[in-house]
């Protein structure tokens, strides 16, 4: 009986321990002025119920109120806080995170992503950097969440470039006058010829080294679909958003996971009607996660 008592205490243990983090494109929330598209939000509300993440990276919140109400009716048990400032198009950032699980001790916005080089402003220029601490209930650990959205295009290399290095000293300087050892930043960093190892993937992997962390989402196949620059009716996949952690927060071997239209297709090309509501209603990308703890 002691056996089991123990083995059952060792397993709710692991359980409440249990961390999945994760990042999520929700193309223009709520209101897509491009195509005329107003957010599916049951199926938003669906797909996030159905990943069950503890902190999620989430960009292109472009109406804050909506998105709050959204949260609160929609979604219990999660918080959420997303940046004041979103750049030329208004599509501000942040998180959302179960407060079960994951208590978030700070917020901020850090401005010098958006224009490197130059004066970060509010409305112009490229998102903010949004950074969050947290700290793991179950177990106190704490850890810097950052939510990143990058210059996008393949013209865009050159300025992702210089936003990689200002996350670079971001996190060097959190790390020295925090004492945090433990981080992850994640988001849509724009990765045009990331699948094809071209310029992003190297830059990419650079990064990741250069701060001894890890791409916990390098192997989900895709992460959104995009119309691949011919008419032809067929979308294609594209590996855009990524998950980046420290192994200080890898407790077990991360298992990463791809959600909605390309998982449904399985980041094979397919037709606008095969890939569905979570294509059509909800964004162009897919949330990824990783369950790490």
């Amino acid at each position: 009986m002691k056996f089991l008592l123990t083995w059952a205490l060792a397993l709710t243990t692991l359980s409440a321990q249990a961390l999945t983090i994760g990042a999520y494109n929700i193309r223009n929330f709520d209101y897509d002025e491009r195509y005329r598209i107003t957010t599916n939000k049951p199926e938003l509300a669906n797909i996030i119920k159905q990943i069950n993440v503890d902190v999620l990276s989430v960009e292109e919140i472009h109406d804050t109120a909506k998105w709050d109400e959204f949260v609160a009716k929609s979604l219990p048990g999660y918080g959420t806080e997303v940046s004041q400032c979103g750049g030329d198009h208004g599509q501000r950032l942040g998180f959302l995170y179960n407060t079960k699980t994951v208590e978030m001790l700070s917020f901020n916005e850090d401005l010098s992503i958006s224009n490197p080089g130059g004066p970060g402003t509010c409305d112009s220029g490229s998102r903010p950097l949004a950074i969050a601490l947290f700290q793991i209930k179950a177990t106190k650990q704490k850890f810097f969440g950052m939510t990143a959205h990058l210059k996008s295009g393949n013209n865009g290399a050159g300025k992702r470039e210089k936003q990689y290095q200002i996350i670079k000293n971001i996190i060097n300087e959190l790390k020295s006058k925090t004492g945090v050892k433990d981080f992850y930043f994640a988001g849509d960093l724009n990765t045009t010829e990331y699948s094809n190892k071209g310029s992003d993937y190297n830059q990419l992997t650079k990064v990741v080294r250069d701060l001894g962390m890890v791409n916990l989402t390098e192997r989900v196949g895709c992460t959104a679909y995009w119309w691949g620059g011919t008419d032809d009716g067929v979308e294609n996949p594209t590996t855009l958003d990524h998950v980046i952690a420290t192994p200080g927060l890898l407790k077990i071997q991360p298992q990463p996971l791809v959600y909605g239209h390309c998982a449904k297709v399985q980041c094979r090309q397919a037709k606008v009607k095969d890939l569905g509501v979570s294509y059509e209603g909800v964004s162009d990308h897919c949330p990824i996660t990783a369950k790490i703890q």
